[in-house]
């Protein structure tokens, strides 16, 4: 990984520390690191400045004194809200939805993954264009970082509508090649199984454990944007199902990624099971489940069978409290992905839920 290059103030609501905790991860996956938390109360937000001025020049003093490159907002901001903040701190304003669509700008390496950024990003822009209502550069990266396909061209308002266009025609033709690939599975009678979590809980490792795959991991937020599927062979009588490494879930995703991910992102309304996976180790682990949980609903997801892995077992101290994990949160399986401790247990539960699915439909028959 790169040296931390940049510096940062988050500017977060002290009523949900969780949320700017995870803010430090994910300027850590900039490459930018986190100086200050800046709590502030949001019971009244400015539409002006979005802080009070007394809390706004406090910051400001803040930022000037330790030479801060970039000032960090937990939350979405207007564009008014940036101008203003940049115009009265001298200081480099984003928000979470702004970091968030960086990170998957950097991330992006297929066409279809630099198409859905680029228009997610164009989309979040219009607001600014249209406000404006003047000529202005397309640069992919928000606070400076390099995006797929980064070039320098005037857009005016009639074309970034066009580009949202052809985006858009683009993304058809690529969601129906993708189509014809579920067809031929569907036809192949093959077992499709999702793995399906919040950033960072361990997905592509579990992957890599079940399918003898080296898809990269680390421990950066969203290392995967690109859905893969591979075989991975389990026993004799069932033989071999395909696993599907899918997006990483994350609070306050922002509404123009999600649609412009929605073809990839809906991809999970075809599996035959889903492996929900939750890094057990992480204090606020109950919080990402209910937003793994609320997505699945919102992709209409929620009604196939699943299988809760609390991951990260290698990491995870209190073993002994497992007991009770399990009726607080629901049945699962203690495994670590990357050790592989419980992995035949998993695939045992696998092979059982195939088994009774297989039953079900000879059952029906």
């Amino acid at each position: 990984m790169n040296k931390l290059t940049k510096t940062a103030i988050i500017v977060g609501d002290r009523n949900t520390p969780e949320t700017t905790n995870e803010m430090e991860l994910l300027l850590k996956t900039l490459h930018i690191e986190s100086e200050v938390i800046f709590p502030v109360d949001l019971g009244k937000i400015s539409p002006a400045n979005f802080i009070s001025k007394g809390k706004l020049e406090e910051l400001r003093n803040l930022a000037l004194a330790l030479k801060i490159d970039l000032i960090v907002f937990d939350d979405e901001l207007s564009y008014t809200q940036i101008r203003n903040l940049t115009k009265l701190t001298n200081t480099v304003i984003a928000d979470r939805p702004r970091i968030i669509l960086d990170i998957f700008a950097s991330r992006a390496t297929t066409k279809e993954g630099k198409i859905q950024v680029e228009l997610a990003i164009l989309r979040k822009r219009l607001p600014e264009i249209v406000h404006q209502n003047k000529a202005y550069d397309q640069q992919v990266g928000f606070i400076g970082g390099k995006g797929p396909g980064e070039r320098k061209i005037e857009i005016t308002r009639r074309t970034i509508y066009q580009k949202i266009h052809q985006f858009k025609i683009q993304l058809k033709a690529l969601e129906k090649q993708r189509k014809t690939k579920r067809d031929k599975r569907l036809d192949s009678d093959l077992i499709l199984i999702s793995i399906a979590g919040y950033t960072n809980a361990g997905k592509s490792t579990l992957f890599n454990a079940l399918t003898r795959e080296h898809t990269p991991t680390d421990d950066l937020l969203f290392h995967t944007l690109e859905t893969k599927t591979r075989k991975g062979f389990l026993n004799n009588t069932v033989g071999s199902v395909l696993f599907s490494d899918t997006v990483g879930f994350i609070r306050k995703l922002p509404h123009e990624l999600v649609e412009a991910f929605k073809g990839t992102l809906e991809e999970i309304q075809f599996a035959d099971l889903i492996m929900i996976v939750v890094d057990v180790s992480d204090p606020d682990f109950p919080l990402h489940l209910s937003t793994v949980h609320q997505t699945l609903k919102d992709l209409k997801a929620d009604h196939i069978d699943s299988i809760l892995i609390y991951n990260k077992a290698d990491l995870y101290p209190e073993k002994t409290n497992f007991n009770s994990l399990l009726k607080q949160h629901g049945d699962g399986i203690l495994m670590s992905a990357l050790s592989q401790e419980g992995l035949p247990e998993l695939k045992q539960k696998i092979i059982n839920k195939i088994e009774d699915r297989s039953n079900k439909k000879s059952n029906e028959i």
